[in-house]
């Protein structure tokens, strides 16, 4: 019987042999790492935070030997190792892999472990030393006070770092007094276990300046980085001398100036300290709360103003470094025992015109020293007329003014000032019929033929808006200065000039600037006269074509050219002007009409405009600000050169021009009065104001509505020029 073939089986000593296969893996089975092994880089040294000079080196294998394609992962310890790059690395086909290792910013061993599926971890190490210095910075205070001549109390110190803020033992560090003056010793020093080195002495000079000491790194990488330290010199004793228990009426000044004499250890004065007066109680004030002392060692301080109630009044003068100084003064009850005039009691005038200088009489005790607080009534003696502000109460100088008197139709008319147990006061004032203006207001045009190659020629409704203008301000302005002649080249404000100059000469620009509602232009004066206010000879006015036509089509065309025109002629832009001796004396002071210029409250300080802007309150109403205010928003262009909106609203020469109607009012013509011109401010428009703070306008601007008159300043210098033509100075010109 035959059997079934049954398969071939073979055994397993067979199949070895066989197959070849003993001990070995099969096809199916990779290879398989289990050995991890730092074959180089392991032990070296470097400085904390910088990279080993040797790559690190792995290399895997198997039972086989070396072994590719091992992903191996490296990792610092968590605080001070570093890091690696990168941070996984796969062997070649010689089982070796590189790591770059830069250390960490800690001082001693620092730890790497390398890391691989299915072998156990490898760890190694390196050592961290501290690096060269790289930073020097103060450990001690930068600044102090130190009596002049003295040492100071606090050594300079320094810590000397790494650049990972290790502290650097045994460095040398060098001091040094960049500023003359000072004397140092030890000023080769070397830093301790923590990094410090400190200075041996340091002596300041022996004045009232700031000192200064110096240290730097001497020796390596970072040699001559420095540290500065400061210190002020003050004086050795501050003393009151002068000014000292003084006693006054309540609410005027003391009759001496505070002063404090600044001293050295040996008593010899000690110039240029400056000092601080601050009112501590009483009510009063200091107008002038700073001084520096003089070659006498002495500051002082003039016009302490006590406080309106009688008692004490208290002031300290406060030197840094220093401990205050203290005054006392007693203020006591005034008595008046004499009222007299300080104004003229007789002027002229022209009939409805305010008068140049207001009413004013002067109340005095019996020693003759100004009595303040008391009420004076000013009372109209003639039917017409109008006086405004008529109980003003004496002031610290024991004066009370009028706050203005507008003339009549009558030939003349007078005011009385009356003060209870004395006899009057009586003003008089004789008015006459204006005369016809001499006054002349010329407008130029540029164009292409002068060196305006933008220019345009003005459009008929411009040109008539123009003329309107210069009519308007020469019914106003009746006469101003002299004629000067005018030999100038072409600059960037004028054409060259060569000719006499009667009044004022405006070169109108017409150019694109940048659209609609952008910038509308700038105005102003290019050339002054060198006395007489330093009334304008040459000015010019740049306009916005595309403007001038959106205002043509709204109406205000007229308006805006008027207004502009204001400031060539020196409204906002001449208020302050002072180009300096000897163009400035008693016969020709300098323009100081704004006072407060850049603070929250600047005013127009103009006598002849404050009694034009008081006659405009609104009646039943009262103005309990400081007048004239000037504008205090709205940015270079708009604020300390026009009337403050906020008050005055609609008037003209405020920096926004409203919708319908924008009068310009009598104390908008008295300006002008200050500023030295022959004013007729009778011819102005009907205006009145409320006299209440009302909030900013907060319009865009915007041709469909109220909008402000954007003007871009002018920033080539005034040229001043005397009577013969001559170019006397060139001053900075105030960038309204």
């Amino acid at each position: 019987m035959s059997s079934t073939p049954r398969p071939l089986q073979l055994s397993a000593v067979v199949a070895c042999a066989v197959l070849g296969a003993c001990g070995k893996s099969t096809p199916t089975q990779p290879r398989v790492a289990t050995r991890l092994e730092v074959i180089a880089g392991a032990g070296q040294t470097a400085g904390v935070g910088s990279t080993l000079p040797a790559r690190i080196v792995v290399r895997t294998s198997d039972a086989q030997g070396v072994l590719g394609g091992v992903v191996v992962s490296a990792t610092t310890e968590s605080q001070g190792g570093g890091s690696v790059a990168p941070g996984s690395v796969t062997t070649a086909a010689n089982g070796e892999a590189e790591i770059l290792w830069t250390l960490g910013p800690k001082v001693g061993s620092q730890t790497l472990t390398l890391s691989a599926t299915s072998v156990p971890p490898v760890t190694i190490s390196a050592t961290g030393e501290i690096g060269a210095a790289a930073t020097i910075f103060p450990v001690s205070d930068v600044f102090q006070f130190t009596v002049v001549s003295r040492a100071v109390s606090i050594r300079p110190a320094v810590r000397v770092t790494d650049a990972l803020g290790n502290p650097i033992p045994g460095q040398a560090v060098t001091f040094d007094a960049p500023l003359a003056g000072s004397v140092l010793t030890g000023t080769a020093a070397v830093t301790d276990a923590l990094g410090v080195a400190r200075l041996g002495s340091w002596t300041i000079g022996p004045d009232a300046i700031s000192y200064s000491a110096r240290a730097l790194i001497a020796t390596g990488p970072a040699a001559g980085q420095a540290t500065t330290f400061e210190a002020r010199g003050v004086p050795a004793t501050v003393v009151a001398v002068e000014g000292i228990g003084q006693t006054a009426n309540a609410g005027t000044a003391v009759g001496v100036a505070l002063g404090v004499r600044a001293a050295r250890d040996d008593g010899s004065p000690l110039p240029g300290v400056s000092v601080t007066f601050v009112v501590v109680n009483g009510g009063g004030l200091i107008q002038s709360t700073g001084a520096i002392t003089g070659s006498d060692g002495i500051a002082r301080a003039p016009g302490w103003i006590l406080g309106g109630i009688p008692g004490s009044n208290r002031v300290d003068a406060q030197a840094l470094g220093v401990p205050v100084v203290i005054f006392t003064a007693t203020g006591v009850q005034g008595v008046p025992m004499s009222v007299v005039a300080t104004s003229p009691t007789a002027q002229s005038g022209f009939f409805g015109n305010f008068v140049a200088t207001p009413p004013s009489v002067v109340l005095t005790d019996a020693q003759g020293k100004p009595v303040a607080g008391s009420t004076v009534t000013f009372e109209l003696l003639q039917a017409d007329g109008q006086i405004v502000g008529t109980t003003p109460v004496s002031d610290f100088l024991g004066r009370a003014t009028l706050g203005g008197w507008r003339l009549g139709t009558g030939a003349s008319g007078g005011v009385r000032a009356a003060v209870v147990g004395f006899p009057p006061v009586t003003f008089t004032a004789t008015a006459g019929t204006p005369p016809a203006s001499t006054f002349n207001l010329e407008v130029r045009y540029r164009s292409a033929a002068d060196g305006c190659s933008t220019c345009l020629v003005p459009t008929a409704a411009q040109l008539t808006a123009f003329n309107q203008a210069v009519d308007r301000w020469k019914q106003i302005l009746i006469s101003g200065a002299q004629p000067y002649p005018v030999n100038e080249p072409r600059t960037s404000c004028f054409p060259a000039m060569n000719e006499t100059v009667n009044g004022l000469v405006i070169f109108a620009n017409l150019v694109p600037i940048d659209g609609v509602n952008g910038i509308l232009g700038s105005a102003g004066p290019c050339i002054v006269r060198d006395d007489h206010g330093f009334q304008p000879a040459v000015g010019i006015m740049n306009f916005d074509t595309a403007d001038l036509i959106a205002l043509e089509g709204r109406n205000q065309l007229n308006e805006v050219i008027l207004h502009e025109m204001g400031h060539v002629l020196g409204f906002g832009t001449m208020w302050n002007f002072n180009p300096g001796p000897p163009f400035v004396g008693p016969g020709n002071p300098p323009n100081t009409l704004l006072s407060g210029a850049g603070t929250p409250d600047p005013v127009f300080v103009g006598l002849s405009t404050r009694a034009g802007f008081l006659g405009a309150v609104a009646a039943g109403r009262t103005f309990t600000g400081v007048p004239v205010p000037v504008e205090n928003t709205g940015g270079g262009g708009t604020r300390d050169s026009h009337w403050r909106e906020a008050t005055v609203d609609n008037e003209l020469m405020t920096g926004f021009i409203d919708n319908g109607v924008n009068p310009l009012s009598a104390f908008t013509a008295t300006s002008f009065r200050d500023l030295g011109y022959v004013v007729n401010d009778a011819v102005t428009d009907p205006f009145t104001f409320l006299a209440s703070l009302q909030a900013a306008p907060s319009w865009l601007p915007s041709f469909g509505g109220g909008f402000q008159l954007v003007e871009a300043p002018l920033t080539e210098p005034i040229i001043v020029i005397d009577r013969r033509g001559r170019r006397v100075a060139t001053v900075a010109r105030f960038l309204k």
